[in-house]
């Protein structure tokens, strides 16, 4: 088969009305990317950095070469570089896949420069590739996912097969030598002032539902942070946060040291995983001293520490404390909160970045 008409589709949101990103876009000098998926394993492993294009086909044959060069036709050189360079970081060649709506063929090629690209494997169902994606995971998801209308073709597929495309990386800073040197999470703080968002409410689950046999369920962020973190210390890159709101001009810069995770027992013993929760809920919600003391005299955190090929879990056990970053938070090394200045946002982060 022979490929032609290389777009894009995705099944993110469109970040348009992000005047953080736009700013620092238009007054830093660095360059801020997108990954369309990325691929985290349940030995919490980064194996597969993932862009994506949609094609059609006709009879006749595409050779390698072709295909690369439509690729960098499509991507752009410089911003194809970033994105090569960006995946080194993690050890990884940039993964790139081929798709085909009308036929439901996927084709997936591995890019490691701008002149070598090889071909990888190929499906001849989304179901095919479903499974693959489930097989590089090393899980499938129980729960279902939430259906959207403006999804592509190819992510509702995916999803209906059990397995859907793996999640983005919302932005990565390269420098003007297409080095990658960051990477940068932008919080929309729509449902909250901004100046108000505390990411580690969030994190430790400040809020709670209750199912029909009364029992609670809390909203921690812990698999999401734990993501975030995943990236910071395989990658080895720095690991900034933005918060913003569409109708403010308020915003807070930051940047993460070390996050330590509860060491949650879950069916070891359900109990005291529900007892871990409803404290740091407590404690999320009023920041009593006791309750700080009870966790830190009763339970476990863990690190994550990068070894490469494997991710480590670093374990502390009782007595925990923040001074040893032991305690279960978010820790920063950098932390600034400004009222009414959007405009200061581009200087700051640029302080930001240059201090080692």
């Amino acid at each position: 088969m022979a490929f032609y008409n290389y777009r894009k589709e995705t099944s993110e949101r469109s970040d348009a009305s992000n005047w953080a990103k736009k700013i620092l876009v238009e007054k830093t000098g660095f360059f801020f990317d997108a990954i369309e998926g990325c691929n985290e394993n349940n030995q919490n492993v980064v194996t597969h950095l993932m862009e994506r294009a949609r094609v059609d086909v006709i009879d006749g044959h595409s050779t390698i070469q072709n295909v690369l060069s439509s690729i960098i036709r499509l991507e752009g050189s410089d911003v194809l570089q970033r994105k090569i360079n960006f995946a080194k970081a993690f050890q990884r060649p940039l993964t790139y896949v081929l798709y085909c709506d009308e036929k439901e063929y996927v084709w997936v090629f591995t890019i490691k420069s701008l002149t070598e690209c090889e071909f990888t494997a190929s499906y001849n169902t989304y179901k095919a590739f479903s499974d693959w994606i489930a097989s590089i995971k090393g899980w499938k998801s129980t729960k279902p996912f939430r259906e959207r209308e403006d999804l592509p073709y190819f992510d509702k597929v995916l999803r209906r097969s059990g397995c859907a495309w793996p999640t983005n990386i919302d932005c990565f800073i390269s420098n003007q030598n297409f080095e990658p040197v960051g990477i940068l999470e932008f919080q929309n703080a729509k449902n909250t002032e901004v100046l108000k968002h505390c990411n580690n409410e969030f994190f430790l689950g400040k809020f709670v539902r209750y199912n029909q046999y009364g029992y609670p369920s809390y909203d921690n962020d812990i698999r999401r942070w734990q993501s975030q973190e995943i990236l910071r210390v395989q990658s080895g890159l720095r690991l900034f946060v933005v918060t913003w709101a569409q109708n403010s001009k308020d915003f807070i810069l930051k940047e993460v040291d070390v996050i330590s995770f509860p060491a949650l027992p879950f069916g070891q013993d359900w109990k005291r995983h529900g007892e871990y929760q409803k404290l740091m809920h407590d404690y999320a919600n009023n920041h009593d001293v006791k309750v700080a003391q009870t966790i830190m005299h009763n339970f476990a955190t863990y690190k994550l520490a990068y070894y490469p090929p494997n991710m480590h879990l670093e374990f502390h056990q009782p007595p925990l404390s923040g001074k040893d970053k032991s305690f279960p938070l978010i820790y920063y090394r950098y932390k600034n909160k400004v009222e009414g200045q959007a405009e200061n946002l581009p200087t700051l982060f640029l302080d930001l970045i240059g201090r080692i």
